[in-house]
């Protein structure tokens, strides 16, 4: 007890502070797709694998240096995500109607299937190493942290802001939230939808991708490694709101992601992740009970 009221709860808040902030960016970028083109890209998983797969395979098959394969990753991410826009969410909404929002979800699902085993029969289904710069360790006190923690965070934190300030400031920005609060008149104003759809696709794939650079530079690559993460980013865009801005998403990836960790003190992992799940479902239980309500009109005198 007493360590975990010393180091160990220090290193815990660190370790948390780390993961949120990886949560949020992928919650920031999942979000701004759902609440722009309404589309469950459920491939998101997809274009966050493909990323170090593309990287890895510059490094080994064209003998590239780190960070040229690093940028072909990212460029291979972002290219995935617009085509999954172009060449099967778009096919897919337009065909199905009213019922595009279900449509999409379900194909999404299976794009992201036959990717990911694409990428086995290719790859192997074993993990491979993704070797970088070398990571430092710093010792600060009780806590542990290497370089590549550090840059990860500010990495993400910069993803987050960097969307912010692009939806703020920008003509293109500007237009994405028009669409966002109203595709249909921004339609009639002039603003291309479809190409506000493809602008949010290659922000999404930009962010997952240089997430997913991060976790093969930490760990390895795995075929299945977007499968559970990515979860965390649908939670973070649900819980932040999908039409809200973007730096919502940090105290909310925060926050999961410190809860994740303190609770790995009490219970086994696959009881940390279910913990992230119960304030995702409490928060939607809320949510409908507000909304039942009755709504109480001040009386007049």
């Amino acid at each position: 007890m007493h360590d975990l009221l010393g180091g160990e709860l220090w290193q815990l808040t660190v370790n948390g502070l780390v993961r949120g902030s990886f949560y949020a960016a992928l919650g920031a970028g999942l979000a701004l797709v759902i609440g722009v083109t309404t589309r469950f890209h459920f491939a998101y998983a997809l274009t966050y694998t493909v990323a170090p797969y593309a990287a890895f395979w510059a490094m080994d098959g064209l003998g590239a240096p780190f960070w040229p394969s690093a940028l072909i990753g990212l460029a291979t991410a972002v290219a995935v995500s617009m085509l999954l826009e172009l060449g099967v969410y778009e096919p897919v909404a337009r065909r199905a109607a009213d019922r595009a929002m279900l449509a999409v979800l379900v194909t999404s699902i299976g794009v992201s299937t036959a990717g990911i085993a694409l990428l086995q029969l290719e790859f192997g289904t074993s993990s491979l190493p993704f070797y970088g710069p070398q990571p430092q360790r710093y010792d600060l006190g009780p806590v542990r942290v290497s370089g590549f923690d550090i840059e990860q965070a500010a990495t993400c934190l910069l993803l987050v802001a960097g969307l912010a300030v692009f939806l703020a400031f920008t003509p293109i920005g500007r237009s994405v939230k028009a669409v966002r609060s109203n595709p249909g008149l921004a339609a009639v104003l002039g603003i291309s939808v479809r190409r506000v759809n493809l602008v949010c696709f290659a922000a999404a794939g930009l962010i997952s991708g240089a997430c997913g650079l991060w976790y093969g530079l930490l760990y390895t690559v795995q075929p299945t490694m977007g499968d559970s993460t990515v979860i965390y980013g649908f939670v973070v865009a649900f819980l932040a709101g999908t039409r809200s801005s973007p730096l919502r998403a940090l105290p909310v990836g925060i926050g999961l992601g410190l809860i994740e960790q303190w609770a790995s003190s009490w219970l086994s992992l696959q009881w940390t992740q279910t913990a992230v799940f119960i304030v995702l479902t409490g928060y939607l239980a809320f949510l409908a009970g507000k909304s039942r309500l009755p709504l109480v009109s001040p009386r007049r005198a």
